[in-house]
């Protein structure tokens, strides 16, 4: 909840979030500023009220437009969509922290467990997997915070599944609309506990039916994979409910703080941990090989990959990033999202763009069939015979609290609260399960 909070917070004056804001604010306004419990919810930062659902997308996009959201396994990104529905949620119904807490932590392992095997197949068939999957989790966190029985909660995310979709193609044509994908999938997936509580039902085998979720989004309603990040090419749909209470895929969210897709926010990492433990200067580099995990170097899908862009390099230009933290020894989490080629490095100089262009030109990038996600491994030749190797089991970002608190303040001089409003924000995040409700959580976003 922290990380989307922040993020969106440094979202909030982007174009593609104004503009989600300004349509829901003349399409679902709600009147004078406030916040607290009745009728609709508080869109973050700007204090405006709106209804619940339009407060949840209009927050989502702030979460979303950056690429510096929270990541499962690299295709879904469940704080944007459970983090604004819950809040908005949890706001107008006068729910406790502890309550709200309890409800994204349910929407997360809706989500996550849903989604585990079976995210690289959905590309597969033309999907975007992360609103395919939110929205479950989203309709899960919405159920909780409604208060609703268990069979009312399972016919929520039996009419998300019913709700659900979202395509590929802007992404892989460059159109951005998956900037929206998500918050649309929020608002659908909100609306569908709103209808549930109503005693309006879904399939019962909505999810695993013959003509139900799994067939459509992944081509069989029986476990068969299209592809797979590692492991066979088949699921076990009973292993989605197993262990329920003691296995938490919660547990498996990592965090991102750079403005670029999941795949290259370990690439980031180990390159400026490598630069600054070995010394490193591009002009001494002969040659970098990076291995990544096959899928990563195939975004969004193999059957659809993107087209490179003009400089030759794939979908989030990884080889640009990691060029350009050798040569800085960081990325600027304030730059720009870097998914679209011409937006990376906007901020560089003449000098640094020619040196982050020449080593661009030396880094070899290899797909590995059963690397882990998230787990690069990277190896510098120096032009003095040395070699330098270094890599992640994939788990580096799996971060707590405290250590994602750290990062996050390195948005700072970009969120259009003071540092010490931001403290307090913080620190009342951190005593949520403690809180009458979560009006100073809100609140303290305001400008």
């Amino acid at each position: 909840m922290n990380h989307a909070v922040t993020v969106a917070m440094a979202g909030f004056d982007a174009a593609r979030t104004r503009a989600a804001r300004h349509a829901v604010l003349a399409h679902e306004g709600l009147g004078a500023r406030r916040v607290g419990a009745g009728q609709g919810a508080t869109v973050w930062v700007d204090g405006a009220r709106v209804t619940r659902a339009g407060a949840a997308f209009a927050n989502g996009v702030a979460v979303a437009v950056n690429n510096q959201c929270d990541s499962y396994h690299m295709l879904t990104h469940p704080g944007v969509l459970i983090v604004p529905a819950g809040l908005a949620t949890a706001e107008g119904e006068g729910r406790t922290g502890r309550e709200l807490l309890a409800a994204l932590a349910a929407g997360y392992e809706v989500q996550c467990r849903c989604a585990r095997d079976f995210i690289p197949s959905t590309p597969a068939r033309g999907f975007r997997a992360s609103p395919v999957y939110g929205i479950l989790g989203c309709a899960a966190t919405t159920a909780k915070l409604l208060g609703l029985d268990a069979a009312r909660t399972a016919g929520a995310i039996a009419l998300a599944a019913s709700f659900a979709g979202s395509l590929i193609e802007g992404q892989r044509t460059g159109a951005r609309d998956a900037d929206f994908a998500e918050a649309q999938a929020a608002r659908s997936g909100m609306w569908a506990a709103v209808l549930a509580a109503e005693g309006f039902e879904g399939a019962p085998t909505a999810l695993e039916g013959e003509g139900g979720f799994y067939n459509a989004f992944t081509g069989s309603h029986r476990g068969d994979l299209t592809y797979s990040f590692t492991g066979p090419l088949r699921a076990d749909l009973d292993a989605i409910v197993a262990d329920l209470g003691r296995r938490w895929e919660i547990l498996d969210v990592k965090f991102k703080i750079y403005p670029t897709p999941g795949f290259n926010q370990p690439v980031i990492w180990l390159a400026h941990e490598l630069t600054a433990r070995h010394h490193l200067k591009a002009e001494e580099i002969e040659h970098v090989t990076l291995e990544m995990n096959h899928l990563e170097t195939l975004y969004p899908s193999p059957r659809f990959p993107r087209p490179p862009a003009p400089d030759g390099s794939g979908f989030g230009r990884t080889a640009y990033m990691l060029a350009y933290t050798v040569v800085t020894g960081d990325y600027p989490v304030l730059e720009r999202n870097v998914e679209d080629p011409r937006d990376a490095g906007a901020s560089a100089d003449a000098e640094v763009a020619a040196r982050v262009a020449a080593l661009q030109r030396r880094v070899e990038i290899l797909g590995v069939v059963g690397r882990e996600c998230f787990a690069p491994r990277m190896t510098f030749i120096l032009r003095d015979g040395g070699r330098l190797t270094g890599e992640y089991d994939g788990r580096e970002l799996m971060w707590d609290f405290a250590r994602d608190a750290r990062e996050l303040r390195r948005f700072l001089p970009g969120l259009p609260v003071a540092p010490a409003r931001y403290d307090e924000l913080v620190a009342a995040i951190a005593g949520l399960d403690a809180s009458a409700s979560v009006d100073a959580v809100v609140r303290l976003t305001l400008t």
